[in-house]
C-alpha cells in the first residue's frame, strides 16, 4: 500500500511539474504573479470529509509527499511547490465551491483532485473558465476528459484508466483466469 501511495504520488507529482514547466498555468496575470515570486501555488481540491475521505486523504498525501521531495530536489526553475487544499466535503456542489476558492482566493495555477469523478464534474466548468489546468487522479468516468463532442477537454487530465477499460480487464481476468461463469452487480442506485 505504501508503494503504491508513494508511486501515485510521484506520478501526479510529474504530472504537475510537467503542466506547471510546459506554461500551462492561468491567464497572465496569474502566470506573471506566479513568475515573480519565490513559490509556485497548487491547489489540492480533496474529500477530506463526508463519505469518501478516504480517497481524498490518501490523495493529498500522496501528492504532498511528492512535493516534498520535489522541493527538497530544487523545486521547480529554483521555486518551492507551496500546496493549498480545499475540502470538498465530498459533495459535488462544495467541489465547486472549492474550486473557486482555490482560483480566485489563493491564486492556484494548477488544482489536483477531487478523487471521485462527480466532484471532478463539478469543479470542471470552474477551472476551465479561468483557464486553470486540472489534474484528476482517480476519476474514472470517461466524460471527465472529454466533451459531449468527443474532443479532449483543454485544461482537464486524468492519471487512471477510465471505467471501461477497468471493467474489461476485470471481465477478462475472472473469464480467463478465475474462470468464473456467473458474475452479480451490485451498486448504489442514488448515487451519480
Amino acid at each position: 500500500m505504501k508503494f503504491w501511495k508513494k508511486a501515485s504520488g510521484v506520478a501526479l507529482a510529474a504530472m504537475v511539474i510537467a503542466s506547471l514547466t510546459a506554461g500551462c498555468g492561468g491567464g497572465g496575470g496569474q502566470k506573471k504573479a506566479a513568475d515573480a515570486g519565490k513559490e509556485i501555488v497548487v491547489g489540492v481540491n480533496a474529500e477530506l470529509t463526508g463519505n469518501v475521505a478516504n480517497y481524498g486523504k490518501s490523495m493529498l498525501s500522496g501528492f504532498e509527499l511528492a512535493v516534498e521531495e520535489a522541493n527538497k530536489a530544487g523545486g521547480i526553475d529554483g521555486k518551492q511547490i507551496k500546496v493549498v487544499t480545499a475540502d470538498n466535503k465530498s459533495e459535488p456542489s462544495e467541489s465547486g465551491n472549492a474550486a473557486t476558492k482555490l482560483v480566485t482566493q489563493n491564486k492556484v495555477i494548477a488544482v489536483i483532485g477531487p478523487a471521485t469523478s462527480g466532484c471532478v464534474a463539478a469543479e470542471e466548468p470552474v477551472l476551465t473558465a479561468n483557464k486553470i489546468p486540472l489534474i484528476a487522479p482517480c476519476a474514472t468516468a470517461p466524460g471527465i476528459t472529454l466533451q459531449k463532442d468527443g474532443k479532449t477537454k483543454p485544461f482537464v487530465f486524468r492519471a487512471c484508466f477510465i471505467d471501461p477499460y477497468q471493467g474489461d480487464i476485470m471481465a477478462q481476468f475472472a473469464a480467463k483466469d478465475l474462470k468464473v461463469k456467473k458474475a452479480a452487480i451490485l451498486h448504489d442506485s442514488s448515487s451519480d
